[in-house]
C-alpha cells in the first residue's frame, strides 16, 4: 500500500473547495461477546470525536452500531474460546448462571458498511474502546475497504493507545490515533485541509506535526514524532443521555484524565498518561447552564454516572461538581459505576456523599491477600473499608465491591478467602477474571498479542493468562461469588431457597437448567470442587437458611 489510501485524492480535493466541507465517519463497531452492558455503553470518546469534526468544519455521520439492536443476536461459540465449552450448561437460566449465549450487539458487517458506505464519508474514524475488541474493528474496516475502496480509514480508542502497532499492521487501516482526541484531531484534518488537490503534494511528512498519529510510508509504519496529552481546560466535556425508564433519567459523563497510581493491572495510562487533571468546574458549569431539558428530564429523578476511575484524588472538587449538578437538575442522584477509590474515603466524606445524593458505591479492593497486594502495587487498608461498608449499611445504601481473580499469585486458597471475606461484610460481591491489555506490567511484550485472537482479552472469555488459576478456577470463583450475592438477596424463590439450601448442604455447586419452562436443579459437573470445600470452610457458620 502507498503512503496515503486512493481516498486521499478525495479528501484533499475536497478540502480545497469552499462549498464542499469535508465528510467523516464515526464508527463504533458491533460488540462480540457473552454480554454487554448498554447503559454503561455511552461512547463518550466517539462524542468527543464528533464534536471535535464538527468544530473543525467537518460534515460528520455517527454510527453507534451496538446500539442499534435492543438485543443481541445468538451465535456459535467461536472455535478460539472451545475451551469455556465444558462450563456452559445448556439451558442454564437463573442468578447463579455462568455466561450462556455468545452475541453480536449491533447489526452484521456487511449491515454497518452498507450504511456508512451510503453516506459516502471521505474518511471513516473506527472507535476501538477496548483492545479485547479489536478483532470487530478491524473486521468493520474491511468490510468498508471492500465496499468503498476510496474512503480512508483512521482508528482510535483506548484500544488502539494499548498496541497501535497491532492496528497499523492491517492493511485496512491507514492512519491510527494513540491518546487523547482533543490533542491531535484538530491538528490531523488541518493537515488535510492544508494540502492541494495534488496527491503528491500530501505526503506523509504532512502528518508528522499530528501529535500522537502513525500513518504509513511506502507500507512502512511512521511513528508519531510528536506525543502529547490534554492540559485540564482541553478535556471535553461530555453529558451523555444513556437512558431513559418511565421512572427516571439517566447522562454519563467523564471528567477526569491520568492515573498516578501504578497498580501493575491497570491500562488507564496507556492512553491518558499518569498526570491526574480534571476538567475545570466553571467549564462544566457553564456547559450546564447551555443544555436545554425537555420537560420529562425536569419531572423525573435524574441519576448522573461518572466513568471516571479516580475523582476522589480531587475530593473537594468533586464535591463541587455534585454541587453543580444539583443546581442544574431538580432531583439528581449519582452513581461512580467504575468504581470509587475505598482507600479515599473517609467516614465524613462517606456521609457527605450519600447526603448529596450518592446512591450506590461501586468499591474496589483488588485482593484481601497483602502479599498479592504489595506485588500488584495496590494499597489496602481494611479497617477502613469495612467502616465504610457499614456506613453506608447504617444509611441504606447499596455497595457493591469487586476483586480480581486470576492474579500471578493467586491460588484456589487466596481467591477463596477472597469470596469468604466480601460474604461477611454488608456489600454485594462483583467478581472481574483477570485479563490484560499490550503495554501493562508483565505483557510489555505486544508481540504475544499479534496471533489473537482479541477477544481472550476479555474478563468473559475466562482465559487463564497468568496460568496460577485454570479456567475451571476462574469459573468456580464466578460462580460462587453469584452464589454469596443471592444468598444475600432479600427477593428469593422458593427455588432458589432450595437451591441455596442444596448448595449449603452439599459444599458443591448447583444451578438451575429450563425444562419446559420449569426449573429443575442439576449439579455444576466442572466446578472446581476444591475451591468450593475451601470457601465454606472459611464461612463456617455463617450460612444459615
Amino acid at each position: 500500500m502507498n503512503h496515503l489510501p486512493a481516498g486521499a485524492r478525495q479528501m484533499t480535493t475536497l478540502s480545497n473547495s469552499s462549498k464542499n466541507p469535508l465528510k467523516a465517519g464515526i464508527a463504533i463497531p458491533p460488540v462480540f461477546d457473552f454480554y454487554f452492558t448498554g447503559h454503561r455503553f455511552s461512547g463518550l470518546g466517539g462524542e468527543v470525536l464528533h464534536r471535535l469534526l464538527q468544530e473543525n468544519g467537518c460534515a460528520v455521520q455517527y454510527w453507534n452500531f451496538p446500539l442499534q439492536k435492543k438485543k443481541g443476536r445468538q451465535l456459535p461459540l467461536p472455535q478460539t474460546l472451545d475451551f469455556l465449552k465444558p462450563h456452559i450448561i445448556a439451558n442454564e437460566d437463573g442468578r447463579l448462571s455462568f455466561f450462556t449465549r455468545y452475541q453480536r450487539f449491533g447489526p452484521s458487517f456487511s449491515e454497518c458498511a452498507d450504511q456508512i458506505v451510503s453516506a459516502s464519508p471521505d474518511i471513516l474514524f473506527i472507535s476501538c474502546f477496548a483492545f479485547c475488541y479489536a478483532d470487530s474493528a478491524l473486521e468493520l474496516a474491511a468490510a468498508v475497504r471492500n465496499a468503498a475502496p476510496k474512503i480512508s480509514i483512521a482508528i482510535g480508542g483506548a484500544g488502539v493507545s494499548a498496541y497501535p502497532e497491532f492496528f497499523m499492521q492491517n492493511p485496512n487501516i491507514d492512519f491510527a490515533f494513540t491518546g487523547e482526541a482533543e490533542v491531535s484531531v484538530p491538528a490531523f484534518i488541518k493537515a488535510i485541509k492544508s494540502g492541494s488537490a495534488d496527491l503528491s503534494d500530501l505526503s506523509f511528512a504532512s502528518f508528522s506535526r499530528v501529535p500522537n498519529l502513525y500513518c504509513k510510508n511506502n507500507n512502512k509504519i511512521v511513528a508519531p514524532v510528536i506525543t502529547k496529552q490534554t492540559r485540564a481546560e482541553e478535556i471535553a466535556f461530555v453529558l451523555k443521555k444513556t437512558n431513559e425508564t418511565g421512572n427516571a433519567v439517566y447522562f454519563t459523563t467523564s471528567l477526569s484524565r491520568g492515573c498516578p497510581k501504578k497498580c501493575r493491572f491497570c491500562s488507564n495510562f496507556l492512553c491518558h498518561g499518569r498526570d491526574f487533571r480534571v476538567i475545570p468546574i466553571s467549564t462544566i458549569k457553564n456547559a450546564l447552564c447551555a443544555i436545554s431539558l425537555t420537560l420529562t428530564e425536569t419531572e423525573k429523578p435524574v441519576y448522573i454516572n461518572f466513568e471516571d476511575d479516580n475523582l476522589l484524588l480531587a475530593p473537594d472538587y468533586f464535591l463541587n461538581v455534585l454541587a453543580a449538578f444539583k443546581e442544574k437538575f431538580h432531583r439528581v442522584f449519582f452513581l461512580a459505576e467504575n468504581g470509587l477509590d475505598y482507600t479515599q474515603l473517609t467516614p465524613e466524606l462517606v456521609k457527605t456523599l450519600v447526603g448529596l445524593g450518592v446512591r450506590q458505591f461501586n468499591l474496589s479492593i483488588a485482593s484481601t491477600h497483602l502479599p498479592i497486594l504489595a506485588a500488584e502495587q495496590r494499597n489496602a487498608a481494611f479497617s477502613g473499608y469495612e467502616k465504610v461498608v457499614r456506613i453506608l449499611e447504617e444509611h441504606q445504601i447499596r455497595s457493591i465491591t469487586y476483586f480480581i481473580c486470576g492474579f500471578k499469585k493467586d491460588t484456589k486458597k487466596t481467591i477463596a478467602a477472597n469470596i469468604a471475606y466480601l460474604a461477611k461484610q454488608p456489600t454485594l460481591i462483583g467478581i472481574s477474571l483477570f485479563y490484560p491489555v499490550p503495554g501493562i506490567y508483565d505483557f510489555t511484550d505486544k508481540t504475544r498479542f499479534d496471533a489473537g485472537p482479541a477477544i481472550l482479552c476479555a474478563g468473559s472469555s475466562a482465559f487463564p493468562w497468568n496460568q496460577s488459576l485454570t479456567t475451571a478456577e476462574l469459573v468456580t470463583a464466578f460462580r460462587l461469588s453469584r452464589f454469596v450475592n443471592l444468598y444475600k438477596s432479600g427477593n428469593r424463590t422458593d427455588t432458589e431457597n432450595a437451591l441455596i439450601q442444596k448448595i449449603i448442604d452439599d459444599r458443591r455447586l448447583y444451578t438451575l437448567i429450563r425444562k419446559n419452562g420449569t426449573p429443575c436443579m442439576v449439579p455444576v459437573d466442572h466446578a472446581d470442587n476444591e475451591m468450593v470445600r475451601l470457601f465454606f470452610e472459611n464461612v463456617s457458620g455463617y450460612f444459615s437458611m
